[in-house]
């Protein structure tokens, strides 16, 4: 079963409130029904989901319903106080992204040597800098110059819900601090994009290209 089945799982109950058993689930993301049922015990396990079991309508197991967490107050508050960054997604995005420089500051030592040294792996600096905020680097493509990492969102997940373009911003803030902190070669060698996974999953793609290819 693929890494990200339990992320499936999840926008799953996200999108039906009313509740989905184990075998729903498992017909959804064409698994047994075991997996199912072990992602969804999971997502209890970890908070993000309830589970009611009800009465039994005959012989056999128990229905077991599982539903998404509801938010607490609090998340409306925040959503609320996110859409206060800016008037456009595009401003809202800008502002998210010195955010995220100064979060990856607080975490990511900056280089301060000034003897010669070999230019780190881009993608080994950026999956060290996003493992120190709690992200996880689950696929990771290099050709020609230009890297391609997927990286879990789950630290981000409640604001990318409602507000993927602070998602976006906050990583972009972040990776682009941490590329420039490793080595002045690295300090706007490339240009960063964040965008939604194209499967649908709760994951997040990072794009470095090569930005004197860019500018050709």
């Amino acid at each position: 079963m693929p890494v990200r089945s339990r992320d499936r799982a999840r926008a799953l109950l996200a999108d039906a409130p009313e509740g989905l058993d184990a075998h729903q689930v498992a017909e959804a993301l064409d698994v047994h029904v075991t997996t199912a049922r072990f992602h969804l015990n999971n997502l209890v396990d970890e908070g993000s989901a309830v589970s009611e079991t009800l009465s039994p309508e005959g012989v056999g197991r128990p229905r077991v319903l599982y539903r998404p967490m509801p938010a607490p107050p609090a998340d409306e508050l925040l959503h609320l106080l996110l859409r206060q960054l800016g008037g456009t997604e595009a401003e809202r995005e800008r502002l998210a992204s010195l955010a995220g420089r100064a979060w990856a500051q607080a975490h990511t030592p900056r280089v301060t040597s000034s003897a010669p040294a070999a230019v780190p792996d881009p993608v080994t600096v950026v999956a060290d800098a996003l493992a120190e905020l709690g992200f996880r680097i689950t696929d990771a493509v290099s050709a020609f110059g230009e890297h391609r990492v997927r990286i879990c969102s789950c630290p981000l997940q409640s604001i990318a819900v409602r507000n993927p373009e602070i998602a976006h911003g906050v990583v972009r803030g972040a990776v682009a601090y941490a590329l420039e902190s490793a080595s002045p070669v690295l300090d706007g060698a490339y240009a960063v994009d964040v965008s939604p996974d194209p499967d649908g999953d709760c994951e997040l793609v990072l794009n470095l290209s090569s930005a004197a290819y860019i500018e050709r």
